[in-house]
């Protein structure tokens, strides 16, 4: 039996084309390869709350700060005169925060204030020793890795009546008929340590 050069000719091309068809599928295929997976990372969580309100949409806390004044032998406890002085707390609550931050509270006299003698006197930090307020500015660093969850800053405050003071006693006289609180402005910054 001969084979005919034509039917050889017809195999050898089919085994050729089968095998440059199996190449090209291959190499294509290497290009058409994915693979699919996910990684969970967990966020940093950054929710500071200053008196219970968090603060993540500058969110005003002017209804929680309430100014305590104790008063003394010549000032009714809760009464604001001349000389008198007192105290707010910012508690703040840290426990849903995953970086390193810094904080710094600063604080002015309201310009619509009817009394423009009212300065923060000083600070203490979680009940310690009071530190007297210089540059109008109490700042401070909490790290992660000081495990701060709390934090209780005690602002000093007093209607100063010396020679410092720049309303006269007539105008301390007057301003006790204002319907006009005494309004003082604190600003808290919350920066977080690159």
């Amino acid at each position: 039996m001969k084979i005919n050069k034509k039917v050889i000719l017809i195999i050898v091309t089919i085994i050729f084309a089968c095998i440059t068809f199996l190449l090209i599928f291959q190499t294509y295929a290497k290009y058409l390869s994915s693979a699919t997976g996910e990684t969970n990372v967990n966020i940093a969580r950054w929710n500071i709350k200053v008196n219970n309100i968090p603060i993540n949409d500058n969110t005003s806390i002017t209804s929680t700060i309430a100014p305590v004044f104790p008063g003394n032998d010549n000032i009714e406890a809760n009464v604001l005169a001349p000389t008198a002085e007192g105290y707010f707390d910012l508690v703040f609550d840290f426990s849903g925060v995953d970086v390193s931050f810094m904080y710094t509270i600063s604080s002015i006299i309201d310009e619509s204030s009817p009394i423009k003698d009212f300065v923060i006197v000083g600070y203490s930090v979680d009940g310690g020793d009071r530190i007297d307020f210089t540059d109008n500015k109490i700042s401070d660093t909490v790290l992660l890795t000081d495990n701060v969850n709390t934090r209780i800053v005690r602002i000093y405050i007093k209607w100063i009546d010396d020679e410092s003071a720049s309303m006269s006693n007539e105008e301390d006289t007057l301003v006790t008929t204002s319907p006009t609180p005494a309004i003082f402005k604190v600003n808290i910054n919350f920066t977080q340590i690159v």
